[in-house]
């Protein structure tokens, strides 16, 4: 990932949204025009585990990305898109940072190892420096398991595709107008995962992200975590004023009950959608349904940071 062209201009004309159920591709036609594809993915074609991504079945996904690829209209690269659950992600400071490249990896890495129950060598890292924040330095550092993202790009090279971006849902939704001086909480949904980023001038200041219990009362907890850091976004970070929040959530029901209490809270107000343009055919996107392809739809469309 790279936040400067996490979203590259031109925008790429196909994007490869990946899930555990099923796979699916946005690709534009012409402007304003897009077309997308689905094909469902046998279960354990990609294996998940602790730590995201672990290994995936080559022999079964390449045949549904060769069927998936003739509606990309022969383009040979891509951005592909996994769920946020697939890799780990974190906004790191530090009062300093080494200059040279290798050697801030080696700092990540490092830090890495007290986070996350994988060797740090294990690890394939997207780390990009962002602006000063009161004088302290930021990182954004994408994680994922080595062996699973080189065999998922290897899996896409078999196809004749070459992966120019590999990142999560969540970074997919961030919009270009988050670069105002606004608060905007990009909240993002999908099965048993929660995540939530901050962005103030286009700059992170909150990244969180939470793996749900699919026991437990997903309306509540979910609630609970947004007041929770709700609170810490106006008592430690500082802002008191309105906040625009972001909401994606394919899950219909749940969709409904988070705008409802959203709606009654004070000093919180839902983000304006851009108008996106249309995708078809509509018995994909209704089979999808419109939250499950707007990573995809945004990162062609070139409506995002």
């Amino acid at each position: 990932m790279n936040w400067e062209r996490l979203l590259t201009s031109p925008p790429p004309a196909t994007a490869w949204d990946l899930g555990a159920t099923e796979a699916a591709v946005v690709h534009r036609t012409g402007p304003g025009a897009l077309h997308c594809a689905r094909e469902d993915v046998p279960p354990g074609a990609f294996e998940v585990g602790p730590v995201g991504l672990q290994a995936v079945d080559r022999e079964a996904i390449a045949p549904i990305l060769t069927r998936l690829k003739g509606a990309a209209e022969g383009t040979s690269t891509a951005a592909v898109i996994v769920p946020t659950s697939w890799m780990r992600a974190f906004l790191l400071e530090a009062d300093k940072l080494p200059r040279k490249e290798s050697e801030i990896h080696d700092v990540v890495r490092w830090r890495l190892k007290k986070l996350l129950p994988v060797a740090p060598a294990e690890l394939r890292l997207s780390v990009v420096k962002l602006p000063e924040v009161t004088g302290r330095k930021q990182i954004v550092v994408l994680a994922g398991i080595e062996r699973a993202v080189a065999s998922l790009e290897s899996t896409f090279n078999t196809i004749g595709i070459q992966p120019g971006l590999i990142t999560t849902r969540l970074f997919a939704l961030i919009p270009r107008s988050s670069t105002g001086n606004r608060p905007l909480l990009l909240v993002q949904l999908e099965p048993a995962f929660l995540s939530l980023i901050l962005v103030v001038g286009g700059v992170p200041r909150l990244l969180r992200t939470k793996p749900l219990s699919p026991m437990a009362a997903v309306v509540d907890s979910i609630v609970r975590e947004l007041r929770l850091n709700l609170e810490y976004i106006r008592g430690t970070i500082g802002f008191r004023g309105e906040i625009e929040v972001k909401l994606v959530c394919d899950d219909a029901p749940l969709d409904a009950a988070l705008r409802g209490w959203m709606a009654e809270q004070d000093e919180i107000s839902p983000f304006v959608e851009m108008p996106l343009p249309p995708c078809g055919p509509s018995a994909v996107v209704d089979s999808l349904g419109t939250a499950r392809l707007a990573p995809a739809v945004a990162v062609v469309s070139g409506e995002v940071r």
